[in-house]
């Protein structure tokens, strides 16, 4: 049996790897990042073993660090948000709509957290994930 591939050239995941993702997903966008961390972890490690193309374990990886970003924001870490901005763009930069998340908007909106290290103006319990207008997940 063949992969399919969503629109953004990276392979659609498979029925485990999809409720961890979407485990992720929801604990994300309800402002649990250490959760929505520790699912992303479970994906990755998923990705790892069973030899997943390296650009789609460095995505995860950056997925990961995007909630431990937001969660270092909280706790008004000003060297690990500023370290963390730094992994996320060498990690997620060129990516357009990944498993139905708009990374490219998703990234702009770390950066701008990354900025407001140190600022602390920025509340991330308000952020959620940006969907892709466009259909490009399975179901």
């Amino acid at each position: 049996m063949g992969e399919a591939f969503g629109n953004s050239g990276i392979p659609l995941l498979i029925e485990d790897e999809l409720a961890l993702w979407n485990a992720g997903l929801e604990d994300f966008d309800q402002g649990r990042y250490w959760h929505a961390h520790e699912d992303w972890e479970d994906l990755w490690n998923a990705h790892k073993r069973r030899g997943a193309p390296s650009s789609e374990i460095l995505f995860v990886q950056g997925m990961i660090q995007t909630a431990a970003l937001l969660l270092n924001h909280e706790r008004k870490k000003e060297r690990g948000v500023k370290n963390l901005t730094v992994k996320i763009n060498a990690k997620l930069a060129g990516w357009g709509c990944v498993w139905n998340i708009d990374v490219s908007k998703h990234l702009d909106s770390m950066n701008t957290f990354g900025l407001d290290a140190g600022v602390w103006s920025l509340d991330a319990q308000a952020y959620t994930l940006e969907r892709c207008s466009s259909r490009e997940v399975q179901d």
